[in-house]
């Protein structure tokens, strides 16, 4: 049976591949060290594991949830927001919990994008946006290139006339952070484009190092949506958990193409989520959450330093569990090269046109894992 038109025109999605090269290479008895995939190593906190396991057993567990998500969870999600953020929330009209925020983005679309309107998307970026998205809800990119000279922020103007716009600071692929200039240019926008939703994903809000704290775009204004993720931050991308906020109409319009789609997220999970975002006191993230923090921190900075040793033109940042970095014009060679040593990293060209030459590594091996896929580049 052919294909809808919508999936024909589809490009394979990014990470299909490489999972198709590393079950071939792994079938085939070789040792794949696997840079590519953003999927935590680490366990969840033996408090998230717990809390899930003691939750199973709530009287109510195997019921249907609410697609908005049950109303204590969302109280805890405006405490956590408050303290976190400085941004008062109101849980019955302005949160919504998702199934990870690849759902929450993905359902969001159906609800806003028509058939033929243009989408601002920004290259290099996460995949879902213009494909997951735009292409699947039948709509035109507009993109939006990120250069390493404006340190991959977006020229806003490229944006006009656009029904949906995507952010995503701290950066997947680049690691970038966005200025404080630049979030009041954003709010603005939000605010004098009334016809453009402004959808910011805020995956890792919390997967950050040293002193830098992320903010959240409501600071900025209101008239947004953001999306936050449970699944890095507490190493849980297989519970597909997380949460929408902001302007009231468009959260629920969200809930009402999830009702369509989904019957929420299961219980237990949710309160997983709400029993891990009551472990913050304020901005400080829990004892379990700083040391993943930790450790990730170690690994950034050792790939950072190994990969200027191969005189590659690294993006330094204090943010997300990716290293980017410049391997040449085209950076196909680099990547066969360290394919060709059983270690996995990803093409730039993979997230976006103006991706091309560069490469990413996701930090998601042991440290020791790390040093010997470096061994073997080298």
């Amino acid at each position: 049976m052919p294909y809808a038109y919508r999936i024909d025109r589809l490009p394979e999605y990014l990470f299909a591949d490489m999972e198709r090269q590393i079950a071939e290479k792994t079938a085939a008895g070789r040792d794949v060290i696997n840079l590519g995939i953003g999927d935590p190593d680490l366990p969840p906190p033996v408090s998230f594991t717990e809390s899930l396991q003691r939750h199973a057993a709530d009287p109510d567990a195997h019921f249907y949830s609410s697609s908005r998500g049950d109303f204590e969870v969302r109280k805890m999600i405006a405490h956590f927001f408050k303290g976190r953020f400085g941004v008062e929330l109101d849980p019955a009209t302005e949160i919504c919990v998702v199934l990870g925020g690849k759902e929450g983005l993905s359902s969001l679309a159906r609800v806003y994008i028509n058939p033929g309107e243009w989408v601002a998307v920004p290259s290099p970026a996460y995949p879902v946006y213009a494909q997951g998205a735009t292409m699947l809800c039948d709509g035109n990119i507009k993109t939006l290139p990120l250069l390493q000279e404006n340190g991959f922020l977006p020229d806003l103007t490229l944006a006009e006339g656009a029904c949906m716009l995507f952010v995503n600071y701290p950066n997947n692929p680049t690691g970038a952070i966005a200025t404080e200039y630049f979030w009041e240019q954003l709010g603005d926008f939000a605010d004098t484009h009334p016809e453009t939703i402004v959808v910011h994903d805020h995956a890792y809000a919390e997967m950050t190092f040293g002193d830098y704290v992320a903010p959240s775009f409501l600071q900025y204004t209101r008239n947004t949506i953001e999306v936050h993720s449970l699944s890095k931050v507490f190493n849980a991308t297989g519970f597909r958990i997380g949460f929408a906020v902001g302007r009231a109409d468009i959260i629920s319009g969200l809930v009402k193409a999830k009702s369509q789609i989904d019957s929420g997220a299961p219980l237990m999970i949710q309160r997983a989520m709400a029993d891990g975002l009551q472990g913050y006191r304020g901005a400080e993230p829990p004892p379990e959450v700083q040391e993943i923090r930790k450790i990730y921190g170690e690994r950034r900075a050792y790939t950072e330093h190994a990969l200027r040793e191969f005189d590659l033109d690294v993006t330094e940042s204090p943010a997300t569990f990716y290293v980017w970095a410049k391997a040449g014009e085209d950076e196909m060679p680099f990547v066969n090269h360290c394919l060709e040593r059983d270690v996995v990293v990803t093409p730039g060209s993979g997230f976006g046109s103006e991706g091309k030459g560069y490469i990413r590594l996701a930090l998601t091996q042991p440290l020791s894992r790390i040093k010997e896929a470096v061994t073997r580049i080298g």
